[in-house]
């Protein structure tokens, strides 16, 4: 007998609009993102325009479609298979730490309260999606087994937040190499040229937020220092790929932040388990005031403080690469920039050994 989950009425906003979106592809694949074929229900309408409805990757819409499927299929529904995603993540979580800092998550999910509200009433069910993508990516690369790579670019074209990583393009065996880069050009380029109005998911929520030119600016000027000197220490200090994965949502994960003036992005990005301790402190960091504090910090300031903390890992980093060597690296950019692009120079040099697995 299906095992029913009822979703209460109010909660889900997330998925109600997503629940949609995957009715729509079910309807009719052509109509993705012209939307014009089925018509909302008055509760969606009431929640979400068509257009702000699951505006999402075409890779990303086909796994919600597939998740309504079966959930009607199953009687769990699409709120109790996101339900499941949760818990999925929470538990491939809770085996990561255990064998890395378990301390780590007892403090990481102290402040239940946001989570629930995030996972279980407002859902959000797309970064389930890609986070339990990225555990499981996390942990075939701790494994050291194939397939991680492959896992970390489905879950780019899925949601954008770990698109840093396809900088390891160049380094990677050369079958892999091919494949991850076909998969981005089928989950990214390809639908331009097969869905009418697939473009404007790259306009909507800068768009919604209403930013100019000068917003874009701004948030790439703030971000691309912070990537640049986030790749420099993984490069010199020749990063696992399991620190890797984790490290290669961060920066995309700012610009978001930037942009919609939300810490949602980062908070989201900083749940992927570190082995290291830094980025999950920082996350540790933000929710802490942001529990404490919550008259004085608000949403949208949890990217400038969690900012701050993964600036100050970042500094620890290069304290251990060696000031003289950082600042004669600074001082040769075009050397140093090759070395970042294509990783030459560094997997031979004097920092791999301080490397270790804990």
């Amino acid at each position: 007998m299906p095992i029913a989950v009822r979703q209460p009425a109010t909660f889900g906003p997330d998925t109600i609009a997503d629940t949609y979106g995957a009715k729509v592809v079910l309807n009719d694949p052509a109509d993705m993102y012209t939307k014009a074929g089925l018509e909302q229900t008055p509760l969606e309408a009431s929640l979400w325009t068509k257009e702000e409805s699951a505006p999402y990757p075409p890779a990303m819409r086909l796994a919600h479609a597939a998740m309504f499927a079966i959930g009607e299929r199953t009687g769990v529904g699409f709120y109790g298979l996101t339900l499941l995603l949760a818990v999925l993540f929470l538990a491939g979580s809770a085996w990561y730490f255990l064998h890395t800092r378990w301390y780590l998550f007892p403090a990481l999910y102290l402040n239940f309260g946001y989570f629930a509200d995030r996972f279980v009433y407002v859902q959000d069910g797309s970064y389930l999606v890609m986070l339990v993508l990225v555990l499981a990516a996390l942990v075939l690369a701790r494994r050291r087994r194939s397939g991680s790579a492959l896992l970390m670019a489905v879950a780019t074209v899925m949601k954008f937040l770990p698109l840093s990583y396809a900088r390891y393009l160049p380094r990677m065996p050369r079958r892999t190499a091919l494949i991850y880069g076909a998969v981005l050009v089928a989950g990214l380029v390809l639908p331009w040229f097969v869905w009418d109005n697939y473009v404007y998911i790259y306009q909507f929520a800068s768009d919604r937020k209403g930013n100019d030119w000068l917003d874009v600016t701004g948030a790439l000027l703030l971000t691309a220092p912070f990537a640049l000197a986030l790749w420099y220490v993984e490069d010199r200090l020749a990063f696992e790929p399991e620190d890797r994965v984790g490290w290669s949502l961060v920066p995309f994960a700012l610009l978001m932040g930037l942009l919609t003036n939300s810490g949602r992005h980062m908070l989201i990005a900083l749940l992927v388990p570190d082995r290291h301790a830094g980025r999950n402190i920082a996350a540790v960091t933000g929710l802490a005031l942001y529990s404490a504090l919550p008259g004085v910090v608000r949403l949208g300031s949890l990217v400038y403080i969690t900012t701050a903390v993964l600036c100050l890992v970042i500094a620890a980093y290069m304290h251990r690469i060696g000031w003289q060597t950082v600042r004669d690296d600074i001082r040769h950019p075009a050397r140093t920039l090759r070395m970042l692009m294509l990783g030459t120079d560094l997997q031979t040099g004097p920092y791999r050994g301080e490397q270790t697995r804990t």
